[in-house]
């Protein structure tokens, strides 16, 4: 298993402007959900904000952006801050896994399948899909990427995809036919939805 970090630094202008970590399905935050869904699957678990304050009350590891930037760095920022802490854990492992706060369904297999697929390939990233569709920010990223991280983003570099494809990049697919696993919120009508696959 690997250490695990959830990202929660976005403003979330779509729902409110106050960051999707304290959004509501059904009455519980989106962060209680991904630490819910992800806490079990990895060894430690931490939560990446640009505001620490606002998770005072939980009880874990809460990593701030070391790159400072009005808006926000972006999710690379925040993989960058995560691989850092990672590298700090006792006995580091070569990877480490990133959710985004704002995904409720993620599957329960998802370290379990990417740790085989890295056991196979051996790649520096390793992304989640589903029914073929790739979502960047979900995956397992190499502790060794951290030199090249900050290298790109001190050059400007904000885009998940202009980063990873200067390197080994493996995908793995969870098929679908009902409620996607990696199903995200980014707007109101994306919450009315969810609480309809929770109720159905």
């Amino acid at each position: 298993m690997y250490p695990g970090v959830i990202l929660a630094g976005g403003s979330a202008r779509r729902l409110g402007g106050n960051g999707k970590a304290f959004v509501e399905i059904t009455g519980i935050p989106l962060v209680q959900l991904a630490i819910k869904n992800f806490q079990k699957q990895v060894t430690n678990v931490a939560i990446n904000s640009r505001d620490s304050k606002l998770f005072s009350n939980f009880n874990i590891p809460i990593i701030e952006d070391i790159m400072v930037e009005d808006g926000g760095a972006g999710p690379l920022a925040g993989i960058s801050s995560a691989i850092k802490w990672a590298k700090t854990l006792k006995d580091p492992k070569t990877h480490v896994a990133i959710v985004p706060v704002d995904t409720p369904f993620l599957p329960h297999d998802l370290i379990q399948r990417m740790s085989l697929d890295l056991s196979i390939h051996n790649t520096d990233i390793i992304m989640a899909s589903s029914n073929k569709n790739i979502y960047p920010v979900i995956g397992l990223w190499s502790l060794a990427l951290d030199d090249d991280l900050d290298k790109c983003l001190h050059k400007g570099i904000r885009k998940i995809d202009a980063f990873s494809s200067l390197f080994n990049v493996s995908i793995v697919d969870w098929s679908f036919k009902d409620v996607d696993p990696f199903f995200n919120i980014n707007r109101p009508e994306d919450i009315v939805l969810a609480e309809k696959y929770i109720n159905s």
